[in-house]
């Protein structure tokens, strides 16, 4: 960082100095084609030349960077990514303003291990937060500490459990850090991390600053106020209503709720939820044959938890637009994972490594960001953290399994120059590898399977655990993953499913013992009533 900034002072007095004689040169020969002797500059000026020289540059506004999460948000319900619905005009004009990445990839399924790797840049198998009662060890190092050993303030305002500061440890080394009660059935927007962002923005000093933002309001309960229902929601009589509760039920094994039911499975195994008393799944509980109209009106649901997002989002951008802020600020907006709405027969997310979960909108703005462009090549949120490094001139770790994507950020690139830069994307291998199957097997053995995947170009590999078939799809001919080509293409089948193999046996052992935690039990309940198995 130091070394980053004697850097810009001394281009900048190099620029003055420059610019101050070509001034005297100019001033010499009269601005005219008039043949003159050259007269070296006098004392004086030559005094005025070093005290320019010497003289520090008018100061350069701190670097600020933004990286905003909004938790269980699918890409392909945004309208800049083909939603025939009008969920986000505020995100809209926030991509048409810089680069939208078409094919960004989560790596788990659920937020504790997805945010993990967004703040390390690692897949979850080497960062190791795989489990819910797993911390991220201290020897690996996160994007804050990172920043802030080279000099940068770092701030967090979260809203999920799973994100404090103690326990899983993902949000350890933040200097500032802001806390907002994740609960379920919240209609209202989650407006203290916008007020708490642009106050840290209004007050901050000199340094260079990092604010991370996370947004819960699009996760079930799909609730949001009665203007955005009216507006997003259409008229229905059914018994469907986005509780966390329904889609649990709706998404659990025929076999599981009747072990439950017929108390096979100890009590404690089939409870959700932090209510006094709990929900159990018991006599009472019956499952939803969900129709066409009872879908969509899912659907309408969770859009219309968007769209207040999206209001909210948009009073972000303004408040950072009224601090003169929103054109010099680097500004990377994203999710953790998407959510299932029956694409494969499950609702929710925790489980499944299908796109529908995987598929996640990522999208950078602001100085030194092209404007308008969209990038097809397939990347991922691990590739986060490298990129904010590049820009703070911090070198990257050599353990971080993220690529850069500056050189698909800067205006100045062409399809030429990022070519090389495309051709790594398709080669490389990417993971979703923490799926909540490791919890539900450990509850109810073999009846969910614990789902990983394994990616390279536009092919994908999803393997399950023991008892489940693995597939092969081609993502460009069959996005919605409905036919396994296994059969037609061995060779290909075979190296990804040995590519993850020899990844799980080189990294499953690590961290097997030393990262464990004790999950305090108020907040297994508070996680359990947002739809989390957690196995006591």
């Amino acid at each position: 960082m130091l070394r980053s900034q004697t850097h810009r002072i001394r281009s900048s007095a190099a620029v003055w100095l420059i610019a101050m004689l070509g001034l005297f040169a100019f001033s010499a020969i009269g601005g005219c084609h008039e043949k003159r002797t050259e007269v070296p500059p006098s004392a004086t000026e030559s005094a005025e030349i070093d005290k320019i020289a010497d003289a520090p540059p008018p100061r350069e506004e701190p670097e600020l960077v933004i990286l905003i999460s909004v938790d269980t948000l699918r890409a392909d319900h945004l309208g800049l990514y083909g939603h025939h619905r009008f969920t986000s005009p505020s995100i809209d004009l926030f991509g048409q303003e810089g680069t939208v990445f078409e094919d960004a990839s989560s790596v788990a399924p659920w937020t504790l291990p997805a945010h993990a790797s967004m703040l390390t840049g690692r897949y979850p198998l080497s960062h190791r937060v795989v489990d819910v009662d797993r911390k991220l060890p201290d020897e690996i190092p996160t994007l804050s500490r990172l920043l802030g050993d080279a000099g940068w303030t770092t701030a967090a305002a979260v809203n999920s459990t799973w994100l404090l500061k103690k326990n899983h440890e993902v949000t350890r080394d933040f200097d500032h850090f802001l806390f907002v009660q994740d609960v379920a059935d919240e209609r209202l927007p989650t407006i203290a991390i916008t007020e708490q962002a642009l106050a840290w923005v209004r007050n901050h000093g000199d340094s260079d600053l990092f604010i991370f933002m996370h947004y819960y309001d699009v996760h079930s309960d799909y609730t949001s106020t009665p203007s955005y229902e009216n507006l997003m929601v259409s008229d229905y009589a059914g018994e469907v209503d986005g509780t966390t509760w329904q889609l649990n039920i709706a998404s659990m094994p025929d076999i599981y709720i009747e072990k439950c039911q017929e108390k096979v499975f100890a009590k404690d195994k089939c409870k959700f939820g932090a209510s006094e008393p709990p929900q159990y799944v018991d006599s009472s509980v019956r499952k939803i044959e969900f129709q066409d109209d009872d879908l969509k009106h899912l659907e309408e649901l969770y859009d219309a938890g968007i769209r207040q997002l999206d209001s909210e989002l948009r009073r972000f951008f303004e408040g950072l637009e009224s601090q003169d802020r929103l054109g010099s600020a680097r500004i990377i907006l994203t999710s953790d994972h998407g959510e299932e709405f029956s694409e494969h027969g499950s609702f929710y997310h925790f489980v499944t490594t299908y796109q529908e979960i995987l598929h996640v909108p990522l999208i950078f703005r602001g100085r030194g960001i092209a404007a308008q462009r969209r990038i097809e090549a397939p990347v991922s949120i691990v590739d986060i953290v490298p990129t904010i490094l590049g820009w703070a001139n911090i070198p990257v770790p050599p353990s971080i399994e993220g690529i850069d994507l500056d050189p698909f950020l800067s205006p100045s690139s062409t399809e030429a120059s990022t070519r090389s830069t495309e051709e790594t994307m398709m080669k490389r291998f990417q993971y979703a590898e923490a799926s909540g199957g490791i919890q539900w097997e450990r509850t109810a053995k073999g009846l969910v399977p614990a789902f990983s995947s394994i990616r390279q170009g536009n092919y994908k590999w999803i393997d399950r655990s023991e008892g489940w078939e693995p597939a092969l799809y081609d993502l460009a001919s069959d996005p919605g993953e409905k036919n396994d080509i296994s059969q037609l293409k061995p060779g290909i089948a075979k190296l990804l499913a040995d590519t993850l193999a020899g990844r799980r046996a080189a990294l499953d052992s690590q961290g097997s013992e030393e990262n464990i935690i004790e999950v305090d039990p108020d907040e297994a309940d508070r996680l359990r009533a947002l739809g989390y198995i957690i196995d006591d």
